[in-house]
């Protein structure tokens, strides 16, 4: 007669231990799935590294990440002279450079870039950064009409000379010289996100200086990324209508509000036309696109190129969204990002 009471005692406990150990689980999982995030100096600006997910998904996220920067950075740094563009500027004017295959990926996407902008895109604009102070210093005057034609001279995608073959580039004037900058952060972001997903990390947004690349999985109880513009206006402050950014995605704004030098009493922004010479050209744009790279390469594009540049940019790649405003940044709300430079 006492064992059913002893069956129903046994059931009600093993009830009790499952009930806590569904408990136990919820919290779990919901620990797991915090939005954790590090930042760190990479490639001469400021990386964050959001991931949903626990400290040690952060702490792979951070390696493996850093470890992306860092290999981009040793081949596409202006400031290191042993970097392989640094060395690519010293010898391609003289002869022959043999790329690497991460260069001349670059390389290639520039031209291709290059070409769909109308040029106004170009990755040969550093002798212009020099000339304007970016790179070194200069008095406080910005420089004169000739100075600037004397300086253009050096500068155009159409006066390199590439060797598909051989994967190599020689300049056919002398003085000229890369810069990267413009697509080499958004390659990186990239290559971390992949990086990250190898590792079995999955939702998160790698933000290398305003560079946001999405991992391919929503964040929890959501299907999409929501990004926020800041307000030009007021630096602590956002746009009021947010970008909906699908898992896998990217973001990147160019504008003149994070990089930027003074002359005679000017504000000057660090993306210089091509064409003119001259800093500037329309309102800051973001972009959404496939990849980081991409995001990168358009914004700049629609910086300088403005509406124009903007509606050719949708009639090749369709799936683009651009947004103007006379200064922008985006950042997943609310892991604020610090913006491109």
């Amino acid at each position: 007669m006492k064992r059913p009471h002893h069956f129903a005692l046994f059931v009600a406990v093993a009830l009790v231990l499952i009930a806590a150990a569904a408990v136990l689980l919820f919290f779990v999982r919901r620990r797991e799935v915090r939005p954790l995030r590090t930042q760190f100096p990479a490639m001469g600006t400021v990386c964050a590294v959001s991931v949903y997910g626990g400290e040690a998904e952060l702490h792979t996220a951070f390696a493996v990440g850093k470890a992306e920067f860092d290999r981009v950075e040793a081949a596409c740094s202006l400031y290191r002279p042993d970097s392989e563009l640094s060395r690519l500027n010293a010898a391609a004017g003289q002869g022959e450079f043999l790329c690497s295959e991460a260069m001349w990926h670059l390389i290639l996407r520039a031209e291709r870039a290059y070409g769909e902008s109308g040029g106004e895109f170009d990755i040969t604009v550093k002798p212009l950064m020099d000339l304007w102070g970016f790179y070194r210093k200069r008095g406080d005057r910005p420089p004169t009409a000739e100075e600037i034609r004397a300086t253009l001279a050096k500068v155009g995608f159409d006066k390199l000379i590439l060797d598909r073959r051989r994967r190599s580039i020689r300049f056919k004037v002398p003085g000229m010289a890369l810069d990267l900058g413009g697509i080499a952060k958004g390659y990186a972001a990239d290559l971390a996100a992949a990086a990250m997903v190898r590792c079995g990390i999955t939702a998160g947004v790698v933000d290398l200086g305003g560079n946001l690349r999405f991992l391919p999985h929503p964040p929890p109880g959501r299907s999409s990324y929501r990004v926020a513009i800041r307000d030009p206006r007021d630096p602590g402050g956002t746009l009021p209508e947010l970008l909906e950014v699908r898992p896998g995605r990217a973001v990147s704004t160019s504008g003149d509000y994070e990089r930027f030098i003074v002359l005679g009493g000017r504000r000057y922004g660090h993306i210089i036309s091509p064409k003119t010479g001259i800093p500037g050209g329309g309102p800051a744009a973001s972009v959404v696109a496939d990849t980081a790279l991409d995001a990168d390469v358009f914004s700049t594009s629609c910086m300088l190129g403005g509406p124009p540049a903007a509606e050719k940019l949708r009639q090749l790649h369709p799936g683009i969204q651009v947004v103007f405003a006379p200064g922008a940044e985006e950042t997943e709300r609310p892991l604020l990002s610090r913006g491109k430079r």
